[in-house]
């Protein structure tokens, strides 16, 4: 079943935003364990966005944004939003300009917005998938503990193991193997190729973004110890309650049709990159991201960027740094207040004090944060996955040790 997203937008009248922010702190516990009655949520957010004027003297009112990464369709899953948690619809989004309490799946289905991409670190592995591999992983520790294997080989280890659970009804799923995301070379040759053509309109085209836009932009400037520190407070109160970690953002971008187009050109190639090489639990080999959106908003003046991830945020966001400086500066180079990037993919992000403190400042409180296991890492889940696909096989010596060594 494939993994889809949701981003619904609602907007907030001046007058409702404080009784939202109290409605949804109030209602925390209530509201996550609401969502998870659903069962397919594998992660959901509310976020209030306040109300914002752009350094052009545009102003935007406050702003409600829902997210959620969940297996099946995505008009099921507004249906199910309004079935089955339809008390709690009503009481957030009765504070919602435009709301009808009468039609919500209408009303929601009219504020949804679009990805302009989405990462799933363990696509088509839907939640009862990953619970049942979990099960598995924990059933195969179990019996390898309750025994000495003494000078047993890994294939009779593997033969013993196989005889003691696929014998039991509740484990004969694990009989039948899942496909396995694969890399798709031929799409991604392709793709490379069409970047390869357009090379001689892509040349001059961030020579010149460089040369009269960027090197006029002004970054924020600062350093981590710079940014305020109620604000840095503010933020840590929601973070390390678990090894999984969640990161909202709203960011103005950079005016100019020359800019929007630079960035929806890069939106487009992270499309195709997520579709055909970032299939293994690996975001630009940063493998520690469940899920990622991008979503623009405010007539596409603003973004939205949230990610569910493991670990802490200094080691997520010092990983993008390592890893794949390049490709956060493809795209966050066409935000304000971005340290000063060379030539799109170059400088950015690679000056670590100055991103980090933008990436400080662009933070936004996330009020309700819903994960169904925070528990597992994403490289468990995946790790998961090929323990089950193998375990039902006639393993060589050098598979059955490989085998081993993943439980």
């Amino acid at each position: 079943m494939k993994q889809n997203a949701v981003t619904l937008v609602a907007q907030i009248s001046d007058e409702h935003v404080n009784r939202l922010k109290d409605l949804l702190t109030a209602n925390k516990t209530a509201y996550t364990n609401a969502l998870s009655t659903l069962g397919t949520v594998h992660y959901a957010r509310w976020v209030v966005i306040d109300k914002h004027t752009l350094d052009s003297g545009e102003v935007f009112s406050a702003q409600l944004v829902f997210s959620s990464n969940f297996d099946g369709d995505p008009g099921q899953h507004i249906k199910d939003l309004a079935a089955k948690i339809g008390a709690i619809i009503n009481e957030i989004y009765s504070l919602a300009n435009g709301y009808n309490s009468n039609d919500p799946v209408g009303y929601l289905s009219s504020i949804r917005t679009k990805e302009a991409a989405f990462y799933q670190g363990s696509p088509g592995r839907t939640l009862g998938i990953i619970a049942q591999e979990k099960e598995l992983h924990r059933e195969l520790l179990d019996n390898i503990r309750s025994r000495n294997w003494g000078s047993m080989s890994a294939i009779q280890v593997h033969k013993a193991l196989k005889e003691a659970i696929l014998t039991k009804p509740e484990f004969a799923w694990a009989k039948n193997n899942i496909p396995f995301p694969r890399i798709k070379y031929v799409q991604l040759s392709l793709a490379i190729l069409v970047i390869v053509l357009l090379l001689p309109i892509i040349l001059p085209w961030v020579i010149w973004l460089q040369i009269f836009h960027e090197n006029r932009d002004v970054p924020l400037g600062k350093t981590p110890n710079e940014i305020d520190p109620v604000h840095i407070e503010k933020m840590e109160l929601d973070e390390d309650f678990h090894f999984q970690n969640q990161f909202s953002q709203v960011i103005d971008m950079k005016p100019g049709i020359m800019r929007l187009v630079t960035l929806n050109s890069f939106y487009a190639f992270a499309r195709v990159l997520i579709k055909t090489l970032f299939v293994k639990g690996k975001l630009m080999d940063i493998p520690t991201i469940h899920f990622a959106r991008w979503v623009q908003i405010n007539n596409k003046k603003r973004m939205l960027f949230f990610s569910n991830f493991d670990g802490s945020w200094t080691q997520y966001l010092g990983d993008f740094i390592d890893k794949s400086g390049w490709g956060l500066t493809a795209i966050f180079s066409n935000a304000k207040y971005f340290p000063k990037s060379f030539m799109l993919i170059s400088k950015g992000a690679y000056n670590q004090r100055e991103f980090l403190a933008w990436a400080r400042f662009t933070q936004i409180k996330t009020h309700i944060w819903y994960a169904a296991d925070v528990t597992q890492s994403i490289k468990n889940i995946n790790c998961n996955t090929l323990i089950r696909n193998a375990f039902p096989k006639d393993l060589n010596e050098e598979q059955a040790k490989q085998f081993l060594a993943r439980i």
